[in-house]
């Protein structure tokens, strides 16, 4: 009688592992889902600043900028729009706060045949 005892114990141990290790695989998908939603989120946010930068850095370019000069790249820094701001303009910076003003920027190549930025490159160290 003493080992029918011994054999429904170790019938109960052998039967909690399997669920004890359905609990911890669930608790670790959850835990990489969680991780991939907050890196994408990040990604989307960091896009949609740099977004707001070439949008800023074009308008900005288009204003001030000759397309009469003979160097083909501009250089239009985040400090350079604050301080257009400060003076009255009107770009959309929300959300670049936390960025370098000096190293956020953004390098425009323009067409010489219309003037009009050709290709933006923008490095944004938030």
């Amino acid at each position: 009688m003493n080992d029918i005892e011994v054999l429904d114990t170790k019938k109960e141990k052998a039967n909690n592992k399997p669920k004890g290790k359905i609990v911890l695989t669930l608790i670790l998908v959850i835990i990489l889902l969680a991780a991939a939603y907050l890196i994408i989120l990040k990604n989307n946010s960091s896009k949609n600043l740099e977004n707001k930068l070439e949008k800023s850095s074009i308008d900005y370019f288009e204003k001030y900028m000759s397309t009469n000069d003979s160097t083909s790249t501009y250089i239009v820094t985040l400090d350079m729009l604050k301080n257009a701001n400060k003076q009255g303009e009107n770009y959309d910076l929300n959300g670049l706060e936390k960025c370098k003003t000096q190293s956020t920027l953004s390098r425009i190549t323009i067409n010489y045949k219309d003037g009009k930025p050709k290709k933006v490159e923008v490095e944004l160290n938030c």
